[in-house]
């Protein structure tokens, strides 16, 4: 690696560096993004919902019945052949 004191070569032109401070924006950005991501894992850990009604089990005797809610037999009608 090139000492950072020597000049660089002619083919090697001088690489302009950012600077390591941030801006006002990047700093609003991280904190509504800190923000954002915080409070849904929040809600997911709480399992808190802000909208919508409980959610009641479906008996098994439903469940299971023919024409049920997600019977066998809703998505299974028979032998459908093949080759």
């Amino acid at each position: 690696m090139a000492d950072p004191t020597t000049p660089p070569l002619p083919d090697h032109p001088p690489v302009p560096r950012g600077s390591a401070a941030r801006g006002f924006g990047t700093w609003l950005a991280i904190a509504f993004t800190l923000a954002c991501v915080g409070g849904y894992g929040w809600l997911g850990a709480t399992e808190y919902q802000l909208t919508g009604p409980e959610k009641d089990e479906v008996p098994a005797s439903v469940r299971a019945s023919p024409g049920g809610y997600r019977s066998f037999h809703f998505w299974h009608s028979g032998y459908h052949g093949g080759k």
